[in-house]
């Protein structure tokens, strides 16, 4: 067999494997085919296997002497694609002999670039907002779908100015999606972006955007916002109680110049008077104007009465008192 250096598409590494998975992508339908085929067209172009699903490197161009180099190459390619499709689509592609066969029957099956695919993810890219997801996750998640969009769609390669002019016009449309599906927070920056002459690339303005985000972080952590509840304590504590006594009215809690008794009490001022134990019962001269309590007092005749009708009566002086005087007292008080 003739020998093939490391730059030949017919060389295989040491550490190449059937069982390698180059891709995290997995084929599962129509859906993902455009991802799906383009992650793995990139990761057969860095092991140099490209030109077997191109057809470039068909077996018949090979001598004979390196026929059953390729077909070890052709089976390592077959085996790489088929790790990376979904179990169901599998089944019925592990008959297959020739990888360029194999693989313009998977393009044949579920790339469908029609009108309504291409209308379903311009509308995803229109709807797309941020939410409650970061930047980055955002973004990320944007330029994906641009992504995808580009290789569906096909843009002239002409280096012409009208073609530049066209390539520039696409872009300023991107940076517009991107500041629009970014949440109000981030007005202040857009409008500074929107502002600028000329207009920043997508990337730029990304770059901006991450940064305030980084910058809002950061203070949010070094300045938190103070507990309302915490700085009324606060602020409640702080004014200390008089422990005074008033100059006028002569009792504590209060100055002159806000004792009720000299200013007038408020309309909507509320009496709580404490009762007074029985030595109190003295009421100070700012209390003389209330009315004195009621109480049932006999003259010296109504007392001789009481007393003969008690005698009469002839029953023991201590219980009866009460109870005679509750009995008679209202009728010799009329």
């Amino acid at each position: 067999m003739d020998d093939v250096d490391f730059h030949h598409p017919l060389f295989l590494h040491p550490f190449d494997t059937p069982g390698t998975v180059l891709v995290s992508h997995r084929l599962t339908g129509v859906e993902n085919y455009t991802v799906w085929s383009r992650s793995l067209r990139i990761a057969l172009l860095a092991k140099n296997k490209l030109g077997f699903i191109d057809g470039v490197c068909l077996r018949s161009v090979y001598p004979e002497s390196l026929r059953a180099q390729w077909d070890r190459c052709n089976a390592f390619v077959l085996s790489w694609i088929l790790n990376t499709v979904s179990p169901d689509l599998s089944a019925g592609l592990v008959f297959a002999s020739d990888v360029a066969a194999f693989w313009k029957d998977l393009k044949d099956r579920f790339s469908k670039v029609d009108g309504s695919c291409i209308f379903f993810l311009h509308r995803s890219i229109a709807h797309l907002t941020q939410g409650d997801a970061s930047v980055f996750s955002y973004f990320t998640q944007l330029k994906l779908l641009w992504d995808e969009y580009t290789a569906l769609v096909s843009f002239s390669d002409c280096a012409c100015e009208v073609a530049q002019q066209n390539s520039n016009h696409l872009l300023q449309q991107r940076l517009f999606q991107f500041l629009m599906g970014l949440n109000e927070t981030y007005a202040g920056v857009r409008s500074q972006i929107l502002l600028m002459q000329p207009l920043p690339s997508v990337n730029r303005a990304y770059s901006m955007i991450v940064q305030e985000e980084a910058q809002r972080s950061f203070s949010s952590v070094l300045s938190p916002v103070p507990d309302p509840v915490a700085f009324s304590s606060t602020a409640s504590g702080s004014r200390k109680k008089f422990t005074g006594t008033c100059d006028f009215c002569k009792l504590k809690g209060h100055k002159k110049e806000s004792c009720y008794r000299l200013i007038g009490f408020p309309p909507d001022f509320k009496f709580n008077r404490k009762k007074a134990p029985p030595s109190a019962l003295a009421v100070s001269s700012d209390d003389s104007s209330l009315p004195p309590p009621s109480a049932l007092t006999f003259t010296s005749q109504q007392y001789s009465q009481i007393l003969e009708l008690l005698n009469k009566t002839q029953v023991p002086v201590a219980p009866a008192v009460s109870c005679a005087a509750s009995k008679w007292i209202s009728p010799m008080a009329g």
